[in-house]
């Protein structure tokens, strides 16, 4: 493996090459500080010109402030040295713990999910074309390691992968240091003259990646001295069993009945190959969970898998699991959301003038003429603009697209902290297209209009949007 710092900077130079990464485009750099990250950042600096790098720094608060503060000093010193502004995102106290709760994770899972959402919109907004990482060859051991003893798919055991983009980022990820061990990008940062900060979780054997780091990773090392590059063989040839898995589970797709549920005949499950029965069971339930999002482990998947491979044409059962309904009957299985009821659904009809709706519990909805003097903090939408609209409660898994991202109605209200029990009474404005608008001001929170109604309306006629409390109720009982 290569030690020197021409080495690494050859090494990042082949991974842009060879996986053909424009370098007229914008990059962001995810910037912990750290060796791993300063070594990617300082190779991109003489790889890429400096007004297309972008580090970003994301604070996930979750360390003492003394830390955390002469951490992202240190970080603007190397950055100005490079020639490059540092961007520190921020998260809300507590935010990383309130997502460990929610998603019944642990810290490092919410910490990763909230970090790449701040990653994400944060490219989004300054135009993005890549998102560079620093995981190396060892973050590979430890992510294979992790997934082995998980129990985790075939395809999954190959790790880490150098490139990865979907269609919900526009931002491709990158890991150009992925075949690097961790020390020799420590090296490659002294060669260069830089300091790099240290992350005091990183001593914390609770965190199970560290765990991994500090007691198994070098006894496999001390076996096995060619461990790294045998991780990299890995990784290679599971990519390669995935791609032909996902070739043949395309083609087992055409016996799947898809509407807005998604079905199959018993017989035709038994007639898959083993190997990708996982694999479609996964698309089935990605099909009818596209428009909420929620993510299903592998343990469920298994547990309707075994169910199925020991069913017969005579069997009769039903699974629920995570709001979504397995069910088997006269040789059919079919898989689809569990039936939520509305606390409300209102229609709004064609008609687009002024308008109150009562809500009960003391709110009201609004909709008036808009003026040039109205509220500017009312919602303000086209008239006419609206299909089919409705005005109902929100859902599980309901999503509002906003400026560069899309965002869970459920994750606003975490945010405005409203009370579980009163955002059932929080109106949600939805037409054909999808949902236009949420109301939250009223309990505390905000109004929020999605990306696509937010047009110039100078000179047209508008309409305004509102909820509000009838005769000053400061209530709202949960119904």
């Amino acid at each position: 493996m290569p030690t020197t710092d021409v080495s690494v900077l050859s090494e990042v130079a082949r991974f842009l090459d060879e996986h053909r990464v424009d370098r007229a485009k914008k990059f962001a750099v995810a910037f912990s500080g750290g060796s791993d990250s300063l070594s990617l950042l300082i190779a991109l600096s003489s790889l890429v010109a400096k007004d297309l790098l972008y580090p970003l720094y994301v604070n996930h608060r979750i360390r003492s402030t003394e830390e955390l503060n002469s951490e992202i000093e240190l970080n603007r010193v190397n950055c100005q040295k490079l020639g490059l502004p540092l961007t520190v995102l921020d998260l809300q106290q507590g935010q990383v713990t309130q997502t460990s709760l929610h998603r019944r994770c642990g810290i490092e899972e919410a910490a990763r999910t909230l970090r790449y959402e701040a990653l994400f919109e944060a490219c989004a907004n300054i135009g993005c074309a890549y998102l560079a990482t620093a995981h190396n060859a060892d973050d590979q051991m430890e992510t294979v390691l992790t997934r082995v003893f998980q129990g985790s798919s075939i395809a999954s055991i190959g790790g880490i992968e150098p490139l990865r983009s979907d269609f919900t980022h526009h931002t491709i990820v990158l890991r150009p240091v992925l075949l690097l061990s961790h020390r020799q990008l420590q090296v490659f940062v002294q060669q260069q003259g830089f300091f790099w900060s240290e992350d005091s979780t990183n001593k914390d054997d609770g965190y199970q990646r560290n765990a991994i780091r500090h007691t198994i990773s070098p006894a496999i090392h001390a076996q096995f001295p060619q461990a790294y590059a045998a991780l990299a063989r890995l990784n290679l040839r599971a990519h390669e069993i995935a791609a032909l898995l996902d070739r043949m589970t395309e083609q087992a797709l055409g016996k799947v009945d898809f509407g807005s549920d998604a079905g199959m005949a018993l017989e035709s499950f038994h007639a898959l190959e083993p190997a990708i029965r996982d694999n479609v069971l996964f698309k089935m339930y990605n099909h009818i969970e596209k428009s909420r999002g929620s993510r299903l482990r592998y343990a469920s998947v298994q547990r309707v898998r075994n169910q199925l491979e020991v069913s017969t044409e005579q069997s009769r059962w039903i699974i629920h699991s995570g709001g979504t309904v397995v069910q088997l009957s006269q040789g059919y299985f079919s898989w689809s959301l569990e039936a939520v009821p509305y606390n409300f659904c209102i229609s709004m009809g064609k008609d687009f003038s002024a308008k109150e709706i009562d809500l009960e519990n003391g709110v009201v909805f609004s909709v008036v003429p808009g003026t040039v003097e109205s509220d500017v903090r009312k919602l303000r939408i086209e008239a006419g603009l609206l299909v089919n609209p409705v005005l109902r409660s929100p859902l599980h898994g309901d999503k509002i697209e906003l400026q560069g991202k899309t965002v869970l109605l459920s994750k606003l209200f975490s945010e405005w902290k409203i009370p579980a029990e009163l955002q059932l009474c929080i109106p949600v404005l939805e037409d054909v297209h999808g949902i236009v608008a949420v109301f939250g001001d009223f309990l505390g929170g905000r109004d929020r209009l999605c990306n696509r109604y937010k047009t110039p309306l100078v000179g047209r006629v508008t309409n305004i949007y509102s909820v509000n409390k009838r005769n000053g109720s400061s209530e709202i009982q949960k119904r």
